[in-house]
């Protein structure tokens, strides 16, 4: 009987090697394969087969030889680290040493076992104030105890119902508050200050500091610092500066921050975290859209959990919230939609488009009216601005000429056209009529909408006169009278730049074009001074202040619009194009610019 197929320890025999088949032994040097196939069956001794491959390293040598190169490789490159501190040579010539270089030590082993803890690159931010324990403002002398809790409370009672993001706990004192988080007392201190105040500019110097040397220099990261951002941001006038270059880094710096400290993902964020979270949002996503930048924010899941926890709590002012942002969030939609439009599609792609987008702002003005019920007036005229905002542009398709080559002077198009006059008039007349205590406290939101209005309505006027302008047509000077009947533009806009200098007085010339509502004052007047002209330019003369009546075309196309005859500003009162004025030197699309871009 043949030995037992345990016996058999040879490997696989010389023919199911060559064909690389499995070698299963059947008997003593003879496999399952090469009975079956009437091979010869060759089984090399065990000795014989060591001595053939020790010749060859195998590929498990080669690799531990590489490790073994590596490893030298590393320890020299961390020895060479350790070094280059004192090391004046230049290190391009310097060489990372030979492979036989000892294995790493035990020190540079730990070193770099710690690291791979972390992955991240470099150290943590900072969570201390490199400003910290220098002295205030107060401390310093520059403003006293009494007139410090003064302001602090004119905060606590008056801004916080235009900009409800940024809420100070009740029993905390400016004192306290000062102490605790003195970035956000200074930008209090900033937004309540007053634009005549001889503080003023060191104010906004201090905070510029804490910015530069914090958040920029240092990469500090907190709470107080996203917090005094966005209040100094919302009462933003200072410095004024053409395409606001400053005001644009602020608030690409709160959302920064935000990201940064995980509010956009944190589980459970605190009041205050979801307040600072929303205030972001509603100021990121309007000045970035109004100044052409942009939006990076989106209203998603987060920001309708945050109003929604917001609008249960026993604060007042949080239930002020909700509309702000819902308003905000159409207007981001509104400019979404607009620039996505299709030039070819004509006047019936307008209707499409305008009739969805009145159909939900229906929709969510009645919301908002039944949010804004009972709270107090500085809340709801902050808020009756943006809802007039919105109506005025959801008439701006009307100013694209791009959208209405097929008919440019369609009667959907004319009535558009009047509702931007009607709806900027209407917003004019809103912040005129607040008081002088209001006007004082505007936020940069409600400026950024007078400029849209006061840009606005003056072209929409020149576009109606373009269309309406036919030498055959003996109704013209009728129906171009009629429109400027109804803008009465010139006087509103001085009695809009009358009452928005109420918050400028006692500031010099050069001062006063250094903030953003006194600067947008001078080029208000500017514009009602170059205004005739460029009425002049497309009718030939003044409209006379003794035709005001109204004409079949524009009476059908301004529906509930009612006109009241103003008094034109004739030459009695601008003078002539010959006049002294230097008519020719304005660039007056350069100037209305400024107004519906803000910039």
């Amino acid at each position: 009987m043949n030995a037992t197929i345990t016996t058999v320890k040879r490997r696989a025999c010389v023919a199911c090697t060559t064909a690389k088949a499995k070698c299963t032994p059947q008997a003593v040097n003879l496999c399952q394969r090469c009975a079956r196939l009437g091979k010869s069956c060759i089984y090399l001794d065990l000795p014989q087969t060591k001595r053939k491959h020790k010749a060859a390293p195998s590929r498990v040598e080669v690799l531990e030889k590489k490790v073994d190169q590596l490893t030298s490789q590393l320890a020299a490159l961390t020895r060479q680290s350790g070094r280059s501190s004192a090391d004046t040579s230049n290190p391009l010539t310097n060489t990372l040493g030979s492979s036989s270089d000892p294995e790493l030590d035990s020190t540079n082993l730990a070193a770099l076992l710690e690291v791979a803890q972390d992955p991240s690159h470099g150290l943590d931010p900072p969570t201390s104030s490199v400003l910290e324990g220098q002295p205030s403002i107060v401390d310093q002398g520059l403003l006293s105890e009494a007139e410090a809790e003064r302001l602090f409370m004119t905060f606590q009672t008056d801004l916080v119902s235009k900009f409800p993001f940024v809420l100070i706990a009740n029993g905390v004192a400016a004192a306290r508050l000062r102490d605790r988080e003195p970035f956000l007392f200074l930008c209090i201190v900033a937004a309540t200050i007053g634009s005549a105040h001889p503080l003023r500019k060191i104010v906004a110097e201090e905070i510029m500091k804490h910015v530069t040397l914090r958040v920029v220099a240092r990469s500090e990261r907190n709470l107080e610092l996203l917090r005094g951002l966005l209040v100094h941001i919302a009462w933003y006038s200072y410095p004024a500066e053409r395409y606001h270059p400053q005001l644009l880094l602020l608030i690409q710096l709160c959302v920064s921050i935000l990201y940064d400290l995980g509010l956009h993902k944190k589980s459970s964020p605190n009041l205050d975290e979801q307040r600072a979270l929303l205030g972001t949002y509603w100021l990121s996503v309007g000045l970035c859209g109004t100044l052409g930048r942009p939006i990076i924010m989106k209203h998603d899941g987060r920001i309708d959990e945050c109003i929604e926890s917001a609008a249960s709590t026993e604060h007042i002012s949080d239930k002020w919230i909700a509309p702000f942002i819902h308003l905000q969030s159409f207007l981001a939609t509104v400019d979404e939609v607009y620039a996505s439009m299709q030039l070819n599609g004509g006047t019936v792609l307008v209707q499409i488009t305008r009739g969805a987008l009145q159909r939900k702002f229906d929709g969510l003005r009645a919301c908002v009216e039944k949010d804004i019920s009972g709270c107090p007036s500085s809340t709801e005229n902050a808020i009756r601005t943006e809802i007039k905002y919105v109506e005025m542009r959801l008439e701006e398709l009307s100013l694209r000429s791009e959208l209405w080559i097929a008919e440019p002077a369609s009667a959907i198009r004319t009535t558009m056209l009047m509702g931007v006059i009607q709806r900027s008039k209407e917003l004019i007349h809103m912040v005129r009529n607040l008081p002088v205590s209001e006007i004082a406290q505007m936020t940069i939101s409600t400026s950024a909408r007078i400029c849209a209005a006061v840009g606005y309505m003056p072209t929409a006027v020149l576009t109606l006169l373009n269309l309406i302008t036919d030498p055959t047509d003996s109704s013209v000077e009728a129906q171009v009278q009629a429109v400027v009947d109804a803008a009465e533009y010139p006087n509103v806009v001085i009695e809009l730049a009358n009452s928005l200098e109420t918050r400028c007085e006692g500031m010099s010339a050069a001062d006063k074009e250094t903030d953003i509502v006194g600067s947008l004052c001078s080029k208000m007047r500017l514009l009602a001074r170059c205004y005739p002209y460029q009425i002049r330019a497309i009718v030939g003369s003044a409209p006379s202040q003794d035709r005001r009546q109204d004409t079949p075309m524009i009476a059908a196309h301004t529906n509930e619009v009612a006109v009241t005859p103003p008094v034109w500003p004739g030459g009695s009162t601008y003078g002539d194009p010959g006049d002294l004025f230097p008519i020719d030197d304005i660039q007056w699309d350069s100037l209305l610019s400024d107004f519906t871009g803000f910039s």
